[in-house]
């Protein structure tokens, strides 16, 4: 498996460098007051669903699964390879965002405590990891082509109502308020339910793989 994961490194490492450079312009123009340093943390969620999207789409191009398949990793090997990528992706971008966004603030060049702007790279990977939970499974089933029209349809659902209701809230309309220990709960709770649900996605995907035909 480990070789898997080196695999899916080595092919996307021109990939990841472009995105890595990326995060850098878009921090030039959060400094020059073009966007908000918000955008830095959204950019954790474009990584971590782009990239393993890529190396779905570039082992069907190459039809490297069926090969893959045959090696001691096995189709368990792989389905493990591809989430622990998509882990590793979400981890490494997160932090380099945070480090990014925090290191900006110390340095006076944003209004945004630090504290805050952690908060927002944690909240970007945990949204990563639920939308992820439910990409890979459809990914490793259909392939890259098919699972991207899914992967559209629950960005736009999630990011649209997300924006949706923050335009109403900055609108004035009076929003169901919730008790102070659920509000104070939530943010753990949406964690754990993204983790679990990545743990489900994990052994659907087992699941998915153990009866694909290649």
């Amino acid at each position: 498996m480990k070789g898997l994961l080196y695999k899916d490194i080595v092919v996307l490492k021109k990939q990841i460098s472009t995105l890595l450079i990326f995060v850098v312009v878009y921090g030039g123009f959060c400094v020059a007051g073009v966007f908000d340093f918000s955008i830095i943390g959204a950019l954790i969620a474009v990584f971590g669903l782009t990239i393993p999207m890529s190396s779905v789409a570039l082992d069907d191009t190459s039809h490297w699964d069926r090969y893959a398949a045959a090696t001691p990793a096995g189709r368990k090997g792989i389905v493990a390879g591809k989430y622990l990528f998509t882990l590793l992706v979400i981890l490494i971008s997160g932090l380099a965002g945070t480090v990014i966004m925090v290191g900006l603030s110390l340095a006076g060049l944003s209004d945004t405590p630090p504290v805050e702007l952690v908060g927002i790279s944690l909240s970007c990977a945990t949204v990563t990891l639920l939308l992820d939970a439910i990409l890979l499974p459809f990914l490793l089933k259909y392939g890259a082509e098919k699972a991207r029209v899914v992967s559209m349809i629950t960005f736009v659902i999630i990011f649209g109502g997300a924006i949706l209701l923050g335009g109403m809230m900055n609108n004035g309309v009076n929003m169901p308020q919730l008790p102070s220990w659920l509000a104070a709960a939530l943010p753990v709770v949406f964690a754990l339910v993204s983790v679990g649900g990545f743990a489900l996605s994990f052994a659907v995907s087992l699941g998915i793989y153990a009866r694909k035909e290649f």
